[in-house]
Order: C-alpha cells, then structure tokens, then sequence
C-alpha cells in the first residue's frame, strides 16, 4: 500500500513537471515567434510631462501623416528602446516604445518592502524614471536639433487628443493590431538602409564614386554631430546608422546627450575604426577615400 501510495505521489509530480516544462516551451515559442511583441508591451500609463514636448505639426504635416498612416505596417525588427514597424511602400518606419522594458518592473510596484529594503525599492524606481526621461530627452533633442539627420517625421512623447487617426499594425505572425495613436508614444522616421549593405551593394556594383559621396556625407554628419556638441553613447555604424536617398543620417537616436564639447579627428576615427577595417578588405580605396574626408 505504502509503495502505492509514493508511486502514485510520483507520477502526480511527474505530470506537474511535464506540465511545467511544457508550458515553458510554449511561452518560448511564442515569443520566439512573435520576437516578443504584444500590445501590452508598447502601452503605457504615463502622464503628460511638459519637458517631453515638441512642437506641434502644422496642418500641411498632419496631413502628410494622417496619409502615410492609412498603410499597413509591417514588423520589421526590434531594438533596446522599440519595437520597429514598416510602412507598405517602404519609405516610412514607425518606432513603438518597448515600455515593458522602460517601466520599473511590476515586482516592485506591488507594494512597499519591509524596513530598510523599501529604501532598495524606491531607489531602483526612480532609477528606472530617470533612464526613461532620459530616453525620452534623447529622441526629443534628436527631432528638434537633428531632424534632417535623422529622418524624424514626427515624434509623439505625451498622449493628446488631436491627431485623431489611427494605424494597423502587422506583427511577427501575421496578426493585424489597430492603435489609437493619440493613446500612444512613438516617432515616425524615414526608413533608412543600412551603411555596410549600401556601401556593399555600391561596390559589388562598381559605382566607386557613389560609394565616395556616401562615405563623404557620414563622414560629414559625424563630424556636424560633433560640432553641435552632442554626444552619442552608442555610435555603431553597423546598427546604428544608415541612408536615405543617398544622405546618411543616424537612426538611432537614443543615446543623445548635450555634452558641451565638440568631438575631435581621434573620436572619428575610433567610431570608424570597424569600418575602416572592412573596406579595407572590401575596397582600398574606399577606405584611403574615409581616412581622407576624417582629416580634411
């Protein structure tokens, strides 16, 4: 009876595993499947922060907008920050806020920590508020100062009641999501490709001179960065950075912050360094032709 007993003990515990490690699974699937997006993710709570606004768009803007969101627009891929959807003809990005991953986490907002723990807690909150108006100061600084480098079209950081449009989203799976885009925050932007996929396709095209002017205007952007003292903590060429109609312009734009200090010939060549090294493989010319416009 008591073997009875243990084995049956044991089959129930054999069956809560099983269950465990197979709802595990699934959840992984599903946001394998979907790269982890859900509505819930890009929605927010916040309340009206006078710091986060910007200008209003003119009605000639909106209009141009309220346009651009009557497409469908497609996942394309997800960053630290957002969560990026493209447009049906290609031209437009809109970037959602991952704010499940900008909020402090729900564990700490439950209720307070006994004694000196609850000091840890307020802490960790007011950590995770700063970092997110400092993302927010970020892409607010890039869209008024570096608007034409960055291919913003319009930001959105406070929740309003006069866009009065809507958009359709597509995720990962094919699942169609309609937004109020009063109700949330997010940035329109030119959709760029990407500085080495140019620059290759460019090469293995032979256009070198075209490749020159690309290489030329970075160059450029960089150093007009630079000059308007604003610092980037996060300057990959490979991720980061990219061109529209043959102008480069940075399209990641989280990481901004005044710093008050113009940039000098050995920060280029530090954030250059990488590609540096790739089109010397790629076309030496090419890199004697960047190595030039950095010390010009």
């Amino acid at each position: 009876m008591e073997v009875s007993v243990k084995m049956h003990r044991m089959k129930k515990w054999v069956k809560f595993i099983l269950f465990v490690v197979a709802a595990c699974a699934l959840q992984w699937s599903c946001h394998k499947a979907t790269d982890g997006f859900a509505i819930e993710k890009i929605s927010s709570s916040l309340s009206f922060h006078p710091e986060w606004e910007v200008s209003s768009p003119s009605e000639e803007e909106l209009t141009e907008l309220r346009a651009i969101f009557k497409q469908k627009f497609r996942y394309l891929a997800k960053g630290a920050q957002c969560f990026v959807f493209a447009s049906e003809d290609g031209q437009t990005v809109i970037k959602f806020f991952r704010h499940s991953h900008m909020r402090p986490p729900l564990w700490l907002t439950l209720s307070a920590f006994p004694g000196s723990l609850e000091n840890f807690r307020q802490e960790k909150i007011a950590k995770q508020w700063d970092k997110l108006g400092k993302d927010f100061a970020s892409y607010k600084l890039a869209y008024q100062t570096m608007q034409e480098r960055t291919g913003i079209r319009f930001l959105h950081l406070n929740k309003t009641k006069t866009l009065n449009c809507a958009v359709t989203i597509v995720d990962k799976i094919g699942i169609a999501h309609t937004l109020d885009l009063d109700t949330m925050e997010f940035l329109v932007q030119k959709k760029a490709t990407l500085v080495y996929p140019t620059l290759d396709t460019l090469i293995s095209q032979g256009n070198v001179e075209e490749a020159k002017h690309a290489l030329t205007d970075l160059v450029s952007l960089l150093k007009w960065r630079a000059e308007k003292g604003i610092f980037d903590k996060d300057p990959d060429l490979n991720t980061n950075f990219g061109f529209v109609e043959g102008k480069a312009v940075q399209i990641d734009v989280g990481r901004f912050k005044e710093s008050g200090c113009t940039g000098s010939r050995e920060e280029l060549l530090r954030i250059t360094d990488n590609l540096q090294q790739w089109l010397q493989n790629k076309s030496p010319e090419l890199c004697e032709h960047l190595l030039k416009e950095i010390n010009v």
